[in-house]
């Protein structure tokens, strides 16, 4: 079995989650054993304005150190798990930034925000699978090797996410309201949840949504596959069974089915359906044909990945995983 060692230290660990609605900084106090939490804006450098992610980020940073009363040669370790942190570029561009906080150098490690996500409840070997708005999944072996697969947007990538499930049911509500399709009961809670007044509102709402209000739609559906409608389990059935092929593309790609124990962390809202989740589990299974598999929902705050992280990395030898 795995376990952490706790540390003392006198010093602090920051991590920062950041993501493309919000982004969340924890600071670890190692002599204290204490995090505080704190939130901001948007830092996915794709999405944001020129250089508003970096505004974020730095001037987040800055507010941490005000309150608690540090500075940055007090940060023993700086983790920053970045949504749309892909191609090098992408650490390049983060690295840049982080630099710009006056932490040392080697204090400082990027990575992609499913990583904090996989951390906060797992030990390598072992994965990340994404299931909300997009899905994607990430893999670290037990020699640092990594593989992240799936999650480049909807609608050619992201199966099984909670975009691919709106889509599969937008897609047949409109045919119902264009006469050509068969009534489902979710219809009628769809058309409550786009605030429609009759059926015949609902085309031409649905040709100016967004893709997360797309995804939206899934909420309906998982609850109505969760109270048994069968046209909605048949939805849900179908979009865990494609996560679970993303989650086991990296299992097999990074030949865990050789391991004793593989840790799959499930991150995201799909998860919260009773439906999804047990099919997901199930699937994964099969697709493996193994029972190695050690499975973790209920990431809260997926930052504190980014806290024992850096307890792993920069702390060195008096905090490490004993296996």
């Amino acid at each position: 079995m795995t376990k952490r060692i706790s540390h003392i230290s006198n010093g602090y660990l920051l991590a920062i989650d950041g993501g493309g609605s919000k982004t969340t900084f924890c600071l670890y106090d190692c002599t204290a054993d204490t995090s505080s939490f704190y939130d901001f804006g948007s830092t996915n450098y794709k999405i944001t304005h020129a250089k508003s992610e970096q505004n974020i980020i730095l001037k987040g940073i800055s507010h941490i150190f005000n309150e608690a009363g540090i500075t940055a040669d007090q940060i023993l370790g700086l983790v920053m798990g970045m949504s749309g942190c892909d191609a090098p570029s992408d650490y390049d561009h983060y690295f840049s930034i982080a630099l710009e906080s006056n932490v040392a150098k080697d204090r400082i490690y990027i990575m992609n925000d499913s990583e904090l996500a996989f951390y906060s409840k797992g030990i390598p070997p072992g994965l990340c699978m994404i299931a909300g708005t997009g899905s994607s999944a990430t893999g670290i072996g037990v020699d640092g090797g990594k593989i992240r697969i799936g999650g480049w947007g909807s609608p050619i990538s992201d199966e099984g996410s909670g975009g691919w499930i709106g889509i599969q049911v937008l897609k047949a509500l409109l045919r119902y309201c264009d006469g050509y399709g068969k009534y489902q009961d979710v219809f009628e809670e769809l058309r409550r949840f786009y605030k429609a007044a009759s059926f015949e509102e609902i085309p031409n709402r649905l040709s100016q949504i967004s893709i997360s209000e797309i995804a939206g739609a899934a909420k309906p559906i998982m609850n109505m596959a969760d109270a048994g409608d069968p046209y909605s389990t048949s939805i849900v059935d179908k979009a865990a069974f494609h996560v679970a092929e993303i989650a086991y593309a990296v299992y097999a790609t990074l030949g865990f089915g050789s391991e004793t124990r593989v840790d799959i962390v499930m991150a995201g809202s799909l998860y919260n359906s009773p439906t999804f989740n047990a099919a997901f589990r199930k699937n994964c299974a099969e697709l493996a044909q193994k029972e190695n598999m050690v499975f973790y929902d209920g990431v809260e705050k997926p930052v504190l990945g980014g806290i024992e992280y850096a307890k792993n990395r920069f702390l060195q030898h008096d905090q490490k995983i004993v296996l």
